[in-house]
């Protein structure tokens, strides 16, 4: 399999790169927000996933690994294939989409162009045992949407929750979380 290529950056689009690698151009779909990081004529390195179908053969370029493992998770859920994946990391970063799985945010998938209600339901379900807070099913949720509605970073949240006892209210905990991130000792 192509897991990375590095190469000179020949051709462009938004959709799109053209990567020289030893004299063979190689066509990779990347996301917009992708493209609009890099331009024509530089040395670039992607990491690389190649999907082979009956007639086709297409490789996708994304800027981290992390992107990559999001773009097989997103693939792995049925009916998501890999360009409304790549539509999906288009619109969403792989912290963008933990969230939305860790707070069951359905609006946030639904808002991307090709996902549906049904779709958004099948993600949140596919994607929550692989992203996010599976390691961390004790972390009270509604504390979590709380501070997050607060404008606390979700991974900063979970870190200050799992500090918290467990039997407190929701209210006890709130109250404890806030008092913890207002003494600023866990830095995001």
């Amino acid at each position: 399999m192509i897991s990375q290529l590095h190469g000179k950056l020949i051709e462009l689009t938004l959709d799109r790169a053209v990567v020289l690698v030893g004299g063979v151009g190689f066509s990779v779909a990347i996301t917009p927000k992708h493209a609009l990081k890099l331009s024509s004529g530089q040395e670039v390195s992607l990491q690389t996933k190649l999907v082979v179908r009956e007639d086709d053969l297409s490789l996708y370029g994304f800027e981290s690994a992390t992107d990559a493992e999001y773009f097989d998770l997103l693939c792995s859920v049925s009916g998501i294939g890999p360009k409304l994946a790549m539509t999906i990391l288009g619109g969403l970063d792989s912290q963008g989409i933990t969230n939305a799985v860790n707070l069951q945010d359905e609006a946030v998938f639904r808002a991307i162009p090709g996902v549906g209600p049904k779709t958004a339901k099948l993600l949140l379900i596919s994607l929550g045992g692989k992203v996010g807070l599976s390691a961390s099913a004790s972390v009270n949720q509604t504390v979590l949407q709380a501070l997050t509605q607060l404008g606390t970073d979700s991974s900063r949240a979970i870190k200050v929750l799992e500090l918290l006892p467990k039997d407190a209210s929701d209210a006890e905990l709130l109250k404890l979380a806030l008092t913890e991130l207002g003494k600023g000792k866990l830095n995001g």
